[in-house]
């Protein structure tokens, strides 16, 4: 999603587009994980290895609608416009969130916002991928 919303979001802007669609009503929750967080959830479990939970999952611990999301990035991006929803588009699971209590436990969070995550993603693809100001 986030590649998407963000590219979505990037050429909206740029051709002064005045509504995004969003598909479904927006409502459904998600998790979003920052790249960075799950390589340094990585790098920690192998330097604490003998301290690792035989069983973990690691993620943001925290999740937002859809709605939100798009709304978070479209302030990274810039974008001034409106949302629509195409209410005929399938949405998924309502809620979709990791239990990360045994990470929390173990003494590994995720430290990085929705909104952080989101402007070092779109930083990255601005600097190495090919797409206009």
């Amino acid at each position: 999603l986030a590649a998407a919303a963000l590219l979505k979001l990037h050429q909206a802007r740029v051709a002064g587009a005045e509504k995004v669609e969003i598909w479904g009503d927006g409502t459904v929750r998600r998790e979003f994980m920052y790249a960075g967080d799950l390589a340094d959830a990585i790098l920690t479990a192998a330097e604490r290895f003998a301290t690792l939970p035989p069983i973990m999952n690691v993620g943001a611990g925290t999740d937002s609608t859809v709605n939100q999301y798009y709304q978070t990035a479209a302030e990274v991006v810039g974008y001034q416009g409106t949302f629509s929803h195409d209410l005929s588009r399938p949405v998924g699971m309502k809620a979709k969130l990791m239990d990360v209590s045994r990470a929390t436990t173990w003494g590994w969070t995720a430290s990085t916002s929705l909104h952080d995550g989101l402007a070092a993603t779109y930083e990255w693809y601005r600097e190495n991928i090919s797409i206009a100001a």
